[in-house]
């Protein structure tokens, strides 16, 4: 499926709420992600920045507003979901898959080809690639996570928290990684806790506040 149009924005949301049970955790946000553009969220732990990234990548509707999310209204969630990725805490890799497989598994989703044994050697993972998931440690399972990301690189990435829990070397592998999606044409917006690493691999900031962006 094709957007209606040649969008020139990743993003574009206006008057975006979101309730989750009872309490608005998004209130009247607007956002605007030119294409190719990468934008860093920084905020305190329940700010609303994994509700954005979640929304963004629809797994949760607004509760009321408007947005278009690479041409697509935000509500269209199938057609979002072809187009955007999100890398998240959870990850979103099968348990009893081998890392092998997860990464065969999502480019089969979204009818991409792609060298998966060079996707894990990349991230160091190749001894481990046919060795299930549920075995892995933390670090190895968001080493796959990446490797995933590195394959499918979307036109729109969403990436929550991506260096937390992470050594030097996995944050150096993170941050090339993100280069090498952007450089590859992906836009990006990423919600993190360190300012120095997410202004490395985007173009400006905005902070979040009870829900609410704005300039940082």
């Amino acid at each position: 499926m094709t957007a209606p149009s040649l969008p020139d924005h990743a993003v574009q949301l206006r008057g975006i709420f979101v309730r989750l049970e009872r309490e608005f955790v998004l209130r009247s946000l607007d956002l605007d992600v030119r294409i190719g553009e990468g934008v860093a969220i920084l905020g305190a732990n329940g700010a609303g920045k994994t509700t954005l990234l979640r929304m963004l990548s629809s797994a949760i509707s607004p509760t009321r507003g408007e947005g278009r999310i690479l041409g697509f209204d935000v509500r269209d969630r199938r057609s979002v979901r072809e187009h955007v990725h999100l890398l998240s805490h959870e990850m979103g890799l099968y348990p009893d898959l081998t890392p092998a497989e997860n990464l065969r598994f999502a480019l089969d989703m979204h009818g991409k080809k792609g060298n998966v044994e060079a996707a894990l050697a990349r991230v160091d993972l190749s001894r481990a690639a046919n060795r299930r998931t549920r075995f892995l440690s933390a670090g190895m399972r968001k080493r796959a996570a990446l490797a995933r990301m590195a394959l499918l690189r979307p036109p729109l990435l969403l990436v929550d928290e991506p260096f937390a829990n992470l050594d030097a070397a996995g944050r150096q592998l993170t941050l090339e990684l993100l280069r090498e999606a952007r450089e590859a044409g992906s836009s990006l917006i990423l919600a993190a806790h360190e300012p120095d690493l997410a202004a490395r691999v985007t173009d400006r900031t905005l902070f979040m506040r009870s829900g609410q962006l704005g300039d940082a």
